[in-house]
């Protein structure tokens, strides 16, 4: 962590810190982001808050996905903020207290989805976007038999979608950078950015 005024990020793996430093814009070097790869929050805000320069954060943001159940997504961001000293029932997107702490359940607090829902929603091309949904209806909706289908089916359908781009290699953290990949200006992110832009 930086010896200086900054906000800090804590995400669960690598999709999301590409999409939020691609939503945030200029705003990122103003964050620290940190990654928990995987869904052990709590520990990762343990290791923050024990960080020298913990002091030094104005503020926390917890950005999670809410998968298949937002009850179970809202109980892990309030044991996340918890730690972080943190009391009460988490209200998506809102920073309270001192330093400002706060979360948000991907894709908007309230449904099932990952920041990959909000990814799909923002695609560039809406040619491409409705073969690619062919492509599932004609695969029988392959996910739907999974624990998370919605969360498979967003996960899944992205991923065929910047396979279909002309760059065969095409990668998740370059998508933003490609014409044709996901508009980081989209309205789907605008709760997101904002989120990070009260960082």
């Amino acid at each position: 962590m930086p010896a200086n005024d900054f906000g800090l990020l804590l995400v669960e793996g690598g999709d999301e810190v590409t999409v939020c430093q691609a939503i945030a814009g200029s705003a990122w070097s103003q964050l620290c982001c940190w990654k928990a790869d995987g869904r052990d929050l709590p520990a990762l805000a343990g290791l923050a808050k024990n960080d020298v320069n913990f002091g030094y954060a104005r503020s926390v943001g917890v950005i999670l996905d809410a998968e298949h159940s937002v009850t179970e997504a809202r109980h892990l961001a309030e044991a996340t903020l918890a730690v972080l000293g943190a009391a009460g029932p988490v209200v998506h997107g809102v920073f309270a207290g001192s330093p400002r702490i706060g979360a948000f359940l991907s894709p908007d607090g309230t449904s099932p989805g990952a920041i990959e829902t909000l990814c799909r929603r923002a695609v560039k091309d809406r040619k491409l976007a409705r073969c690619v949904d062919d492509l599932v209806a004609c695969a029988d909706n392959p996910h739907a038999h999974r624990v998370n289908p919605r969360v498979a089916e967003d996960k899944g359908w992205l991923r065929a979608y910047l396979g279909m781009l002309p760059e065969s290699d095409l990668m998740f953290f370059r998508a933003f950078a490609h014409p044709s990949g996901i508009d980081a200006m989209h309205p789907a992110f605008d709760a997101l950015r904002q989120f990070l832009l009260a960082l």
